[in-house]
C-alpha cells in the first residue's frame, strides 16, 4: 500500500471540510450533493470546449496544445433568486474603435420576466430567467424535467435549488396537488416516479437547513 506522503511526494496537503472536524459526521448523501454543487465542473456555457489534446493550424500546420480553460464568472447576489441557467456575468474589456484604448466592460445575460409552469406542484411560478433557461426548459419538455434532470453545479441558484427540492417532496409525496387516482394524477405520477430511483431527496433537506441560514 502506498502512503500518503508518497502520494503527495511529501508536500502538506489541507484537508477538505469532510475530513475534519463535524463535516467528517455528515453521512455520505450529503458529502456528495455537497461536491456535486460546489466542486463539480458545471457545463461550459461561454465557450466551446475543444475534443482532444493537440490541434494543428490548417494554414501554419503548428501544433498547439489544447487549454479547456473555463472563462472566470461574477454571480451576483440576485442571481440567487433568478433563474439564469448556467450563465453568468464576463468581465473582460472592449475595444470601440481602431485608435482608441480598451475599456473594461461587463458582459451581462439578458434577463427578462417570464412564467413557467411546474406540472408536479400544479401551479405557474413568475420568476425572471434567461433566454437559455427557456432554451433547456424547452429542450427538457418542461420545467420540471429540467430541474430534476440538472445537477446542482448547473442550476447554480439557491431559487433553482429550493424548487428542486420542493418537487421531489412533492413527488415522494405523490402529488397531492391532485386528487388521487385521477387520470391526471395517474400520468404524473407515472411520468415523473423515475426521478425518484434517480434524485436523492437527503441532500436537499441537507440544503435547506444550510440555505435557510443565508
Amino acid at each position: 500500500m502506498i502512503s500518503s506522503s508518497k502520494k503527495t511526494l511529501g508536500l502538506f496537503t489541507k484537508p477538505s471540510i469532510f475530513e475534519k472536524g463535524i463535516g467528517a459526521l455528515l453521512p455520505e448523501a450529503y458529502k456528495n450533493f455537497y461536491k456535486e454543487w460546489k466542486e463539480l465542473e458545471p457545463q461550459a456555457v461561454h465557450y466551446v470546449p475543444e475534443e482532444g489534446k493537440w490541434k494543428r493550424n490548417e494554414i501554419t500546420g503548428q501544433v498547439t496544445p489544447i487549454q479547456n480553460r473555463p472563462i472566470p464568472l461574477i454571480w451576483p447576489k440576485e442571481h440567487n433568486e433568478q433563474l439564469w441557467g448556467g450563465e453568468g456575468v464576463v468581465q473582460g474589456f472592449q475595444s470601440r474603435g481602431k485608435y482608441k484604448r480598451r475599456i473594461p466592460h461587463f458582459w451581462v445575460p439578458v434577463l427578462r420576466r417570464s412564467v413557467v409552469y411546474s406540472e408536479i406542484l400544479d401551479k405557474y411560478i413568475s420568476v425572471i430567467v434567461t433566454d437559455r433557461t427557456i432554451n433547456l426548459i424547452n429542450a427538457n419538455y418542461g420545467f420540471d424535467h429540467y430541474l430534476l434532470k440538472t445537477p446542482a453545479c448547473d442550476l447554480k441558484s439557491l431559487l433553482a435549488l429550493r424548487l428542486k427540492r420542493r418537487i421531489l417532496k412533492e413527488l415522494l409525496n405523490e402529488c397531492p396537488a391532485y386528487v388521487k387516482h385521477s387520470e391526471k394524477y395517474e400520468c404524473v405520477l407515472a411520468e415523473y416516479k423515475k426521478y425518484l430511483t434517480k434524485v436523492s431527496l437527503i441532500p436537499y433537506v441537507f440544503f435547506h437547513h444550510i440555505s435557510s441560514r443565508w
